[in-house]
């Protein structure tokens, strides 16, 4: 039973750090990573919101995958980021002080104080800050639960002979607490069990120093791993590593300098394994911000050249749906976001390319279906966010919920628009190429303007899922007014110009009015995605009409 006792509080601690995520995206949604993003002017403040951020979300999964967010989005360089993840280690061990202190004996105050915020109350900030109090509690419950399987199994012998053999190999223990923390995907758990054992008396003080920078060393190398899909991500956890490599080889190659600083620190020894463990966080995170760009040369350097400049995209990952961030519903929508404001690039580059036919006097069937094949793309990505949102269903706020359902009315309305442009408006190109139909000047001129309309409704609808902002909707709905009153205005105006014409003015009409109606029609429904951002007076998002 002594195994199961400790085997159950390290599964508690995951649970724990795990049901704390989901309590800090109640809370915080996907602002986190914006929020982070608008701090990092400096390395130093980089470093500082970093470290911010690892405090309130102590895992390092999470926090890789934020960092990921936060480079795929552009706004920041790897150098940056990797002062972020930096800082976010160092953050991180705020938990491991708290249990140092035993603040454990303290845990089922937090559990009551958890369940009252997070079952009795209908605020999501309360329900967030309950599930995060009970999180903790979960965390420091499973400490004890390791110390009391510990004390149990330090009584026996045999299991002190066996320890006793590790005394002299700190390779090895550095070696088990990388490949635990590796595992368990989780520093917060691999020192918590550290301390639980040598509270018992199972883990020596000499063998905690190894022990703890295994972990660290564990830590860079899960950040490599979570970040191995993407080229940035690859460079960002391999430089984070490499800072990680160059504190922990002089420490573990002459043991006894690891030993003289960890007696150095002050307190009991469970203090001195929490001060040690953010004392090897926080000083070479800071003693490497001013050689940011060398690391991650260097790890440019040995990860080597891209297999081709497609498959880099300029540090962009193929998709930015990525599995591992379901579990968090605001990050999980942070990503299927940004992939539909791809899918948002491909329908105008595919209206851009449709466009450029038609002003051609003869295009080729060629051509044509080279526009065309840009809708398989609209309809792959469509699939794809469309089968990532079904699966986003766990723990979700109603604000969540109404995003998601947004996101979904919006790419349904992409696809409409990428099917109009492949079945209508490339259609109705083939068969102005044979007929040889011409459009007269005014005719030309007004479906120019509206093209240039309806692709500027398009990039205003893409500002405003990155924005949410009330104002810019509105504005969006406003145009939406607008374009339908001036295109009624085109089409009496070209009326008054077929009456006039002969048989070619009407030939010319039917190919104008097709084409014209139909661009009408995509302009239109882009513009529907604002009724999401403009609540009714009840608070929920508007119904499109």
């Amino acid at each position: 039973m002594t195994w199961i006792e400790i085997a159950g509080g390290v599964a508690l601690t995951l649970f724990g750090i795990r049901f704390l995520r989901k309590g800090l995206d109640r809370l915080f949604g996907g602002r986190l990573a914006t929020w982070l993003a608008s701090l990092t002017a400096r390395p130093l403040r980089a470093f500082a919101a970093g470290a911010a951020a690892g405090t309130v979300a102590p895992s390092s999964t999470g926090i890789s995958l934020l960092s990921l967010q936060i480079i795929g989005a552009g706004k920041l360089g790897a150098e940056r980021v990797l002062a972020v993840l930096l800082g976010a280690g160092a953050g991180i061990t705020v938990t491991i002080q708290l249990l140092a202190f035993r603040i454990q004996d303290y845990a089922p105050l937090l559990l009551v104080a958890g369940v009252g915020c997070f079952q009795f109350t209908r605020r999501e900030t309360l329900r967030g800050i309950g599930q995060c109090l009970l999180s903790l509690g979960f965390v420091f419950l499973a400490m004890r639960l390791i110390g009391e399987g510990g004390e149990s199994l330090a009584s026996a012998s045999e299991t002190r002979e066996a320890l006793a053999l590790l005394e002299g190999h700190p390779l090895i223990v550095a070696a088990a607490a990388l490949a635990l923390a590796v595992a368990l995907q989780s520093s917060t758990a691999t020192i918590g069990l550290g301390l639980g054992l040598l509270s018992a008396g199972l883990l020596s003080a000499g063998l905690a120093v190894p022990w703890v920078i295994g972990t660290n060393l564990g830590l860079g190398l899960t950040s490599l791993i979570v970040g191995w899909p993407v080229p940035e991500g690859r460079k960002l956890g391999l430089a984070s590593l490499l800072v990680k490599v160059l504190a922990a080889a002089p420490l573990l190659l002459v043991p006894s300098w690891g030993a003289a600083l960890f007696g150095w620190l002050p307190g009991s020894e469970l203090r001195q394994v929490a001060m040690f463990h953010t004392a090897f966080n926080l000083v070479p995170g800071l003693a490497a911000l001013p050689f940011l760009g060398v690391f991650t040369r260097i790890a440019a350097w040995m990860i080597g050249p891209p297999a081709s400049r497609q498959a880099e995209d300029e540090g962009r990952p193929a998709t930015h749906l990525d599995p591992r961030a379901v579990e968090s519903p605001g990050l999980a929508l942070v990503h299927a976001t940004r992939e539909v404001l791809r899918m948002v690039d491909e329908t105008r580059a595919m209206l851009g390319r449709f466009w450029r036919l038609e002003e051609m006097p003869a295009p080729t069937p060629e051509q044509v279906r080279a526009v065309q094949r840009h809708d398989d793309r609209i309809d792959e990505l469509n699939r794809s966010i469309r089968a990532y949102l079904a699966c986003i269903h766990e723990h979700m706020t109603e604000r969540d919920s109404q995003w998601q359902f947004m996101l979904l009315g919006f790419i349904n309305e992409l696809e409409t628009a990428g099917d109009i442009i492949d079945k209508h408006l490339c259609d109705a190109l083939l068969k102005r190429g044979a007929g040889q139909v011409r459009l007269t000047d005014g005719d030309h001129a007004a479906l120019a303007e509206l093209h240039r309309m309806v692709d500027a409704r398009l990039e205003q609808a893409a500002v405003l899922l990155t924005t949410r902002d009330e104002a810019q909707a509105g504005g969006l709905l406003a145009a939406k007014d607008a374009l339908g009153e001036w295109a009624h205005a085109r089409q009496l105006e070209h009326f008054q110009r077929l009456a006039s014409g002969g048989p070619e003015a009407l030939a010319s009409s039917i190919y104008f009015l097709d084409m014209f109606n139909h661009l009408r029609r995509i302009g239109s429904q882009v513009c529907n995605v604002a009724f999401a951002f403009l609540p009714n007076a009840d608070g929920r998002p508007a119904t499109p009409h």
